[in-house]
C-alpha cells in the first residue's frame, strides 16, 4: 500500500474510533455497578443536606438537583456544567434563584427543563408544574404550565417524552394522596390529563420518570408503612397498555425511602433519592445512582390471547418472534419452556411455536421463560383451552 494512502487509512480510522468512543462524565465519577451508592459524595450529596431529585442533559454536559431547606422544607435548585476543562462546582441554578423550586427534570432534546414550584401564598409542597426553554443557548424566563396540567390541587414531579406529552402526579382526586397522570401533546397545546389507570392505586403515587419513547415508566408508591415509598417499574406492550407494575429489587428499595427516579439517556443509570428517618423526622436525604443491568428485565410486550384448540386435532401456536422485549436490547433473548411439557406439547425456540395434539379437555397454562444477557429472567404463561370438538 502506498504511504500515502496509508496515512489516510489510519488517518481517518482514528477520526472513526474517536468519534465513536464513548465520552461520558458524570462530575468524574466512577460508573457505579449493580449495587447501589451515594452519587458525588462531598460534591452533590454532602452529609447534613437534604438532597432530592436530581436529572441530568441528554448530552450529560448538564445537570440539576434539588435541595431542601431543612427548617421550612422550601426547595432550591442547583445546577452544574461541564466545559472544555471540566465540570464546574454546583451552585443554585441562577434562572431560578429566589424561587421555591423542586423537582427538575430535563427533556429528552435538552431544549426545555421542568420542575416544581411552590404556589404564591401556600405552603411550600403546594406545588404547580413549570417549564424553562432553552433558546440559543440561554434559559428563558419560567412559564407556568397551566390547567391541564397545573390546577388548584398539588402537581409535583414531570416528565417529558420526545412527543412533548407530560406525565406528572397529582393530588387532585382530593384525598390527599397522589396519582400518576400524563397530558398528551397534540395540536400545539396539552390535553386534558388522563390518569394512568393501570398503575395508580389507593396508595400515594407521586414521583415518576417516563422514558423518552413512554416505553417504560419508573415511579414510587407508597406500598407499607415499613417500607415507605419504593420504586416500580411498568412497561408498555404493543397494544399501548401498561404491564403490572413490578418492584425493584437488587437493593434499590429499602425501609428507607426510595424516590424521585431518573434514567440516563442510554437507559444504563438509574438515579434516585433515598430518605432516611429517625425519631425527630427527616435525618438524611441523598441521591444514589446503580447500573440498571439488573433493573432491566424481560417482559411481555407482544402477549397472545387465549388460545382455544380442539381435542385430537393437531394445532400449531404461533408465537409473536417480538413475545418478549428488553429494554437494554444488548443482545438476543435466550427464551425456553419452564419445566415439564405435557406429552402433547412441543416447542420451537427458534420459530416460537407451540405444538399441539391434546388427548384430554381442560385448560392449561404453557409456561415460557426469557433471560437476557446479564441473566434477568421472567415468566410468562400461555393459556390453552381444549375443547371437544
Amino acid at each position: 500500500m502506498p504511504r500515502a494512502l496509508l496515512f489516510f487509512v489510519l488517518f481517518f480510522g482514528l477520526i472513526a474510533c474517536k468519534s465513536t468512543a464513548p465520552t461520558v462524565d458524570y462530575l468524574g465519577q466512577q460508573l457505579p455497578d449493580s449495587v447501589p451508592v451515594v452519587f458525588a459524595p462531598d460534591i452533590v450529596s454532602k452529609k447534613g443536606r437534604l438532597e432530592h431529585g436530581i436529572s441530568v442533559a441528554p448530552d450529560t454536559r448538564e445537570l440539576a438537583f434539588g435541595v431542601l431547606n431543612e427548617n421550612d422544607f422550601k426547595g432550591e435548585i442547583w445546577s452544574a456544567q461541564k466545559h472544555a476543562t471540566g465540570w464546574d462546582e454546583p451552585s443554585v441554578f441562577e434562572p431560578l434563584k429566589g424561587t421555591s423550586a423542586y423537582l427538575p427534570h430535563f427533556s429528552p432534546d435538552g431544549k426545555s427543563l421542568l420542575f416544581a414550584k411552590s404556589k404564591h401564598d401556600t405552603l411550600t409542597y403546594l406545588t404547580d408544574i413549570w417549564i424553562l426553554r432553552k433558546n440559543k443557548g440561554n434559559w428563558t424566563g419560567p412559564e407556568k404550565l397551566n390547567d391541564p396540567i397545573s390546577t388548584s390541587s398539588r402537581e409535583a414531579m414531570a416528565g417529558m417524552t420526545l412527543e412533548r406529552s407530560v406525565y406528572f402526579s397529582s393530588n387532585s382526586k382530593g384525598n390527599g394522596l397522589a396519582d400518576l397522570y400524563f397530558s398528551p401533546f397534540q395540536n400545539g397545546s396539552y390535553q386534558p390529563a388522563i390518569p394512568i389507570v393501570a398503575v395508580n392505586t389507593e396508595q400515594d403515587e407521586e414521583s415518576i420518570f417516563i422514558s423518552p419513547n413512554a416505553n417504560y415508566m419508573i415511579f414510587s408508591s407508597y406500598l407499607s408503612d415499613e417500607s415507605g415509598p419504593d420504586l416500580l417499574i411498568s412497561y408498555k406492550n404493543s397494544q399501548g397498555n401498561w404491564t403490572i407494575p413490578k418492584v425493584l429489587d437488587q437493593g434499590i428499595n429499602t425501609a428507607n425511602w426510595e424516590r424521585r427516579p431518573f434514567v440516563s439517556i442510554d437507559h444504563r443509570l438509574l438515579f434516585f433519592t433515598r430518605m432516611i428517618f429517625n425519631s425527630s423526622g427527616l435525618e438524611e436525604s441523598d441521591i444514589y445512582w446503580v447500573n440498571t443491568q439488573k433493573l432491566f428485565k424481560p417482559f411481555v410486550f407482544n402477549p397472545i390471547p387465549e388460545t382455544v384448540v380442539p381435542l385430537g386435532k393437531t394445532v400449531i401456536i404461533q408465537l409473536p418472534l417480538d413475545y418478549f422485549k428488553d429494554i437494554d436490547d444488548r443482545g438476543p433473548l435466550k427464551i425456553d419452556h419452564v419445566g415439564p411439557l405435557l406429552d402433547w406439547v412441543k416447542f420451537d425456540s427458534k420459530k416460537m411455536t407451540f405444538t399441539l395434539a391434546p388427548d384430554k379437555t381442560g385448560t392449561f397454562e404453557l409456561a415460557l421463560q426469557a433471560e437476557d444477557s446479564f441473566s434477568n429472567t421472567t415468566v410468562a404463561t400461555v393459556t390453552v383451552v381444549v375443547s371437544d370438538p
